[in-house]
Parts: C-alpha cells; structure tokens; sequence
C-alpha cells in the first residue's frame, strides 16, 4: 500500500462536508452496489447491536438499519457535519426511524467497550495514513463484543503485485488537491492489517468493476 496524504482530521470533516451534496449525488449511488454486497456478507440478525462508522449519505446505513428488528437501536457515526447531515435526510425519506447519528471520529468512538455484534465501514480507511489504521482497528477492536463480527469495505485492487493508475498518479497531486479532486482516497489491502491487529477468522473478497474494492469480513 502506499500512503496516504497528510490530512488533518479538521481538513477531512471540512472537504467532506463541503462534498457532501455532489458525492451523494454521484459517488454514492456508484458505490451502494459494493455496499449491498458487503451487507449481505455481515449476515445481519435482527437482534444484533450494530455500529456503522463514516455513514456518509446513509445509503448503507439505511440497509443495515431494514435488516434489524424496528425495536433494535442503530448507530452511526461520522466526522462531517454535511454527511449527517444528508444522511438524516436519506433515513427520513426512507421511514427510517432506529437509527441515531453523531458525530464523531473512527479513532475515538465515544461507546463502551464491547458493545456491538458488528462493527461496518466502508470507504474510509483508504483515506487514511498507515498509522492511524492501526489506531482505528484498535478502536474498532475495543468496541465489539467477544466474537463480534467486523466488515470493512476499501478501494482496493486485486493484489500487492498489481499498481493502479491511481497509485501512480496519486503521489503526484499536491495532497490538498488530492484530498478536494478525489476525497484523497487510494488502493489499500487491509487483511494483513486487520490480522495484526488481532482479529480472527480473516477473508477477503475482491470486487472488481468501476470502483474496485475489497470486503474484508473478521471476528474479534
């Protein structure tokens, strides 16, 4: 994996909010699909504690939040206020009412230790530095319960062999720019990653087309 641009959590909660209205417009949509996937993978129970980190427009959110019993509480959580934003807008329109949204940071979850049954992100630690993912599993870790179930959805590419376009091309942009053009986002292969960090019961599935991306399914 390469790295990733130097960004401050302050710089990512401001582009992400100012991209909020044209990413759900755009990216989204494009993206659900892998999310569906991904969703399907997690094996959802209706009575299943589930906590979804960068919710972004609350496309995903909304699928998980139809997979739970009415009566089963889930959260989300998000560093933009514009992604919050759009996604309260996106359960309401689909009469979604068992979900609570906040505000918040993947490296500091403000929820007890062991909590949820699954843990799922998507499309954000391809955002951040190698550093902090090691941090944020740490995080995840803490929060799920004995046994619970962790689903990540990355950009990605088929292997540590192949090198994308956009990895070439990536270093090349000012990080600013990068960050603005194409939310700073690169290729990562997080399985190694999320067994150093102690998970077990570790697979990946790559999922080629438009937005290749990997779905990396886990147990604490």
């Amino acid at each position: 994996m390469i790295e990733a641009g130097k960004y401050t959590s302050t710089q990512v909660r401001t582009v992400y909010s100012r991209r909020s209205r044209v990413y759900s417009k755009t990216v989204a949509p494009l993206e659900f699909p892998n999310h569906v996937r991904a969703i399907e993978k997690a094996a959802i129970r209706p009575d299943d504690k589930v906590l979804e980190v960068a919710v972004g427009p609350g496309l995903a959110l909304a699928e998980i939040a139809r997979r739970v019993d009415r009566s089963n509480t889930v959260q989300g959580v998000d560093i933009s206020p514009g992604m919050l934003k759009i996604a309260r807008q996106t359960l309401q329109a689909a009469g979604i009412t068992n979900v609570v949204l906040s505000e918040g940071s993947a490296a500091d979850l403000r929820f007890p230790d062991e909590t949820f049954d699954l843990l799922y992100n998507g499309y954000m630690l391809d955002l951040v530095s190698l550093a902090e993912m090691t941090t944020i599993l740490a995080e995840f870790k803490r929060v799920l319960k004995p046994g619970g179930r962790l689903v990540l959805l990355n950009m990605s590419k088929p292997d540590e062999h192949t090198r994308t376009l956009r990895e070439r091309l990536y270093p090349l942009l000012p990080p600013k720019l990068a960050l603005y053009i194409i939310g700073g986002c690169r290729p990562v292969l997080m399985e190694r990653p999320v067994e150093q960090a102690g998970f077990k019961h570790i697979t990946r599935e790559f999922v080629p087309g438009r937005f290749p991306s990997e779905i990396i399914s886990a147990a604490k």
